[in-house]
């Protein structure tokens, strides 16, 4: 019965102890990869291009102008 328990403790240890090494590992390769990133770099999120129902489209045809796109004109150039 004692032997069983000294077993069972050595292999706990032993998994601890590996368990223990793995955990460092991902530690150490986080903070590498920490070290890696560029301070002054902004990382944003990726650009999603919509489309509009064909049913909003019929119903408001407007919409499909790209209206953060269109030119303003000299004189609305001058108001805004």
């Amino acid at each position: 019965m004692e032997q069983q328990a000294e077993t069972q403790a050595t292999m706990s240890q032993d998994q601890l102890k590996i368990l223990t090494d793995m955990v460092q590992q991902l530690l150490r390769e986080r903070g590498r990869n920490a070290e890696t990133e560029d301070p002054y770099v902004t990382t944003r999120i990726p650009v999603t291009d919509l489309t509009v129902y064909p049913e909003l489209t019929e119903a408001l045809p407007s919409i499909e102008e790209d209206f953060f796109r269109t030119p303003l004109t000299e004189e609305e150039r001058k108001i805004a």
